[in-house]
């Protein structure tokens, strides 16, 4: 017995270590996914969950300066010069030539996709921003593709704009989180009860980004409630900041209201009352938030009022004059949801 003991301790010894490096390797593995998504993290709120991921916003710097070269109509061979002019300075020739073939795919293959009605691009908005964690797996050819000239283009992104991207969207976090932790557990619940709809037990993920479509914000829903929201916009600073999280994120609380609207509408009328829903959603946020800030003996301009909405938009005006005549009473507990929302309509089909 002693004889057969020590031959298999070797063995048992070796089937240990590797047991060991096995373990080890898994957790250095677990640790740097863990640090990497931890990395894009910068707050958690109550409703919200902030962060400036790297990838997103290199896709989202590419597709807006692919833009550009697209609407005015750059040579190809000088793609690269038009998109990066304020560091061309700074590249050797072949740094030149993979900027431009970068430019190049994403001008051609990509800004044809709209990033928030497109949903391969919103899945593909989720994925960089889950930094590979997302439940889904890159399936579409192009968005395969797209990560691999992403990949190319990270040491650039990294080297030549990311300092600043991620310094502009912290700074912008620090200027307002608390403001939004103030306000948050009394707007939230305050349209939570308008809207008759509970925000998801999962907190709503705001990526914070150099660019967000020409809105500068948009939200949508694949495997997870997810807002885009650019820290450079000029309608996204001061008091009006506050206003376009809560804006966002009343946008996963309105399928009820939207439903009824086009409920209440024959199908010639549907046209009609397309925009409703949303100019009700501007005007709702605006007197909510703007109600909070009264409690704070602060005076704010709502959104629409600042962006001259009701100037701009027929349509917008007289869903206005609608809500001010019946969605105020509803929203005061004067009358019902569904009183509130027969009278709503039934003005803008008779002004509209």
């Amino acid at each position: 017995m002693k004889g057969v003991f020590y031959n298999v301790q070797p063995l048992l010894k070796l089937l240990i270590m590797k047991a060991n490096f096995t373990a080890i390797a898994m957790l250095i593995l677990l640790a740097s996914v863990s640090a990497f998504g931890k990395k894009a993290e910068l707050f958690e709120s109550k409703y919200f969950t902030f962060q400036s991921s790297k990838q997103l916003n290199a896709h989202l710097y590419l597709y807006n300066r692919a833009l550009g070269c697209k609407f005015t109509k750059k040579p190809n061979d000088s793609l690269a010069y038009y998109s990066f002019k304020d560091k061309y300075a700074s590249l050797n020739a072949n740094e030149v030539l993979e900027l431009n073939s970068i430019m190049l795919y994403y001008r051609d293959s990509l800004t044809s996709k709209d990033l928030l009605f497109d949903n391969t691009m919103s899945e593909f908005s989720d994925y960089l921003s889950d930094a590979g964690r997302a439940k889904f797996k890159l399936k579409v050819k192009w968005q395969i593709e797209a990560f691999e000239i992403l990949k190319k283009f990270q040491p650039y992104f990294t080297k030549l704009y990311w300092p600043g991207i991620d310094s502009t969207n912290k700074a912008w976090l620090n200027a307002y989180k608390d403001q939004i932790l103030k306000m948050e557990t009394t707007v939230i619940p305050e349209l939570e009860k308008i809207y008759q709809t509970k925000l998801p037990p999962e907190k709503v993920r705001i990526d914070l980004t150099c660019y967000a479509t020409w809105a500068g914000a948009y939200s949508f829903k694949n495997s997870f409630e997810h807002i885009i929201y650019s820290t450079v916009s000029r309608a996204h600073q001061g008091d009006l900041a506050i206003e376009v999280v809560f804006h966002e994120a009343s946008h996963f609380l309105v399928d009820k209201l939207s439903d009824q609207i086009f409920l209440l509408a024959k199908d010639k009328e549907v046209k009609k009352l397309s925009n409703v829903w949303h100019n009700v959603l501007f005007y709702t946020t605006g007197y909510v938030v703007e109600k909070q800030y009264k409690s704070q003996w602060k005076k704010v301009e709502p959104y629409y009022v600042q962006m001259k909405f009701e100037e701009k938009f027929s349509d917008f005006k007289v869903t206005v004059e609608g809500c001010k005549l019946y969605w105020n009473d509803y929203m005061d507990g004067k009358i019902a949801f569904d009183e509130a929302l027969k009278k709503l309509v039934d003005h803008q089909l008779e002004k509209g």
